[in-house]
């Protein structure tokens, strides 16, 4: 074998070595693609799951316009939930509402997304009581 391919050869295998861990950890941190079939589509219609019912004031919310959530958790002890957001159809980071248990026990807050540049965008999240949680989706549009 002539030696400028066995350098060709070595100088490979030292550069594979040398990025091997960056390389890994790039596809380790690929998203993967989630289905909104697991996710409670939050409307005017109550969604139910287990024994957790919410509704939302509007079927589809707007940029910047509050969105009134209430949320029946008969099963919690909790004072207070937790709704994390994030963007399906673009990364926008992750928005974090918190919902107060009210009087006749039931959760209740504002929900208020930020601008994007679609037209049309679908947040995804989990609502918690600390304990549990439950796939939660909510529709956006200018």
């Amino acid at each position: 074998m002539p030696s400028f391919i066995k350098i060709a050869l070595i100088a490979g295998a030292l550069a594979t070595g040398f990025f091997a861990g960056d390389i890994y950890q790039w596809y380790k941190s690929q998203p993967t693609q989630i289905s909104l079939d697991d996710y409670c589509l939050l409307s005017t219609q109550p969604c139910t799951q287990d024994d957790i019912r919410i509704v939302v004031d509007r079927d589809i919310s707007q940029p910047l316009i509050p969105t009134q959530m209430t949320v029946n958790w008969p099963s919690t002890d909790s004072e207070q939930l937790f709704l994390t957001l994030k963007g399906y159809e673009m990364e926008m980071g992750t928005a974090i509402f918190k919902l107060v248990k009210n009087d006749a026990g039931q959760f209740s807050g504002e929900i208020m997304l930020p601008v994007c540049t679609l037209e049309a965008m679908t947040w995804v999240g989990e609502l918690s009581d600390g304990t549990q949680t439950m796939n939660a989706a909510l529709r956006m549009e200018r």
